[in-house]
C-alpha cells in the first residue's frame, strides 16, 4: 500500500487551490456548492470555476495548472474527475476529488466518504497537513485516436454497452439510478447474446490471441460500487502500476450472475474460473474486435472500436484524507 507523504520537507510553502464544481452533477446542489465554497476559501483556494459543459472541465483544469495551482479540487462525479485527473496525471499538481456524483467510485477509492459533508470536513484537514498519495492510472487508445487516460476502469463490450444504453437515457440514470444500470445490463446481455461479435486478445508476453466476448480492465480497486458495496470484479488492480483485466468467454446468465454474485460477496473471481482468463497487461493489451463494438471508461461511452489498446498510464498524486 503507498503511504501517504507527510514528511515536512515535501510541504510546498503554501496551498494555491482550483476549486472546479460541475453544476449538473448530482449531489452539486446549490447549498451544497455554496458550503464547499465558503469551507474551502480559508484554506489556499484562489479560483473557483463552474463548468458550463462537460468540455470545460478539462479546459479550467489546464488554465488551473498555468496559472500555478498546487492543488485541484473537484466537486462532481466520476466524468468530472477522470476529465480533470487527464489533465493533472503527470504534473506535481495533486487532486482532490470531493464526491459530487452518483457512484462517485474514485473520490471513495481514495478513502473519502460518500458524504460530502464528510468529506469537505476531511478534506480541510488534508489539505492543512499536506496529505498526498501517489497512484499510477491506465491508459487506452482506440482505432488512431490519441491515447485516453482512466481512472479506475476501462470495459470493451457487456458493460461499455451498458454505459451506451444509460447515457442515452439520462432521465433513466437520475430516477433509476442503480437499478437503471442493472436494466440496461440485461438489455446490453440479451443484445451480446444475439450479436456473437468476438474479441481476440493478447498481449505483449503471449502470441496466441484469446477468444472473449467482452473485457473488463482496471488500475485500481474496486471497479464499481453497489451502493456502499466495493464490487472487485478485476482481482489485483491496486493503483501499483499494472493494468488488470479479465475476459469473459461467454455472455451468458450463468457466467454473469457466478461473476456478479462473487463481487458482492468479496469473493474476486478464481483464475481457474471455465469461463474466464485474466492476467495484468505488462505494456499492452490489445483488443482486436470483429466488428466495431462498445468502449467505456470511468463510465463514460467512448463509441464503437474496432482496434483497442489497454496500457499502464501517467501518475497522479491524489490528496488523501486521514486514515479512519
Amino acid at each position: 500500500m503507498i503511504e501517504a507523504d507527510e514528511s515536512p520537507a515535501a510541504r510546498p510553502p503554501a496551498e494555491r487551490v482550483a476549486l472546479i464544481i460541475n453544476p449538473r452533477a448530482t449531489c452539486s446542489t446549490p447549498s451544497v456548492r455554496g458550503r464547499v465554497a465558503r469551507e474551502l476559501a480559508p484554506h489556499g483556494v484562489e479560483w473557483t470555476l463552474i463548468t458550463r459543459t462537460p468540455a470545460d472541465t478539462a479546459q479550467m483544469a489546464r488554465e488551473a495548472v498555468e496559472e500555478g495551482a498546487t492543488t485541484v479540487v473537484t466537486l462532481g462525479g466520476d466524468g468530472t474527475a477522470a476529465d480533470v485527473a487527464g489533465v493533472l496525471a503527470g504534473t506535481a499538481v495533486a487532486f482532490a476529488p470531493l464526491p459530487g456524483g452518483n457512484a462517485n467510485v474514485f473520490s471513495r477509492a481514495m478513502g473519502w466518504p460518500g458524504d460530502i459533508d464528510l468529506a469537505v470536513d476531511g478534506l480541510e484537514e488534508a489539505l492543512d497537513a499536506h496529505r498526498r498519495r501517489t497512484i499510477h492510472l491506465g491508459s487506452i487508445t482506440l482505432d488512431d485516436l490519441p491515447p485516453h487516460t482512466f481512472i479506475i476502469n476501462c470495459g470493451v463490450g457487456l458493460d461499455a454497452a451498458t454505459v451506451e444504453w444509460i447515457e442515452r437515457r439520462p432521465r433513466t440514470k437520475r430516477r433509476l439510478r442503480h437499478a437503471g444500470f442493472a436494466l440496461g445490463a440485461a438489455i446490453a446481455t440479451v443484445r451480446a447474446r444475439r450479436s456473437g461479435t468476438r474479441l481476440h486478445v493478447t498481449t505483449d508476453e503471449a502470441g496466441e490471441p484469446e477468444d472473449v466476448a467482452t473485457v473488463l480492465a482496471a488500475c485500481g480497486s474496486p471497479y464499481t460500487y453497489l451502493r456502499d458495496r466495493p464490487l472487485d470484479l478485476v482481482p489485483g488492480a491496486d493503483f501499483s502500476g499494472p493494468v488488470r483485466w479479465v475476459g469473459v468467454r461467454r455472455v451468458g446468465a450463468r457466467s454473469l450472475s457466478r461473476l456478479a454474485l462473487g463481487a458482492i460477496r468479496g469473493r474476486p473471481p478464481s483464475p481457474e474460473h471455465p469461463d474466464l482468463v485474466m492476467g495484468d497487461a505488462g505494456a499492452a493489451l490489445r483488443i482486436r474486435a470483429d466488428a466495431p463494438m462498445p468502449v467505456q471508461a470511468d463510465g463514460e461511452a467512448l463509441g464503437r472500436h474496432r482496434e483497442i489498446v489497454i496500457s499502464p498510464g501517467p501518475v497522479l498524486t491524489v490528496v488523501v484524507p486521514a486514515p479512519r
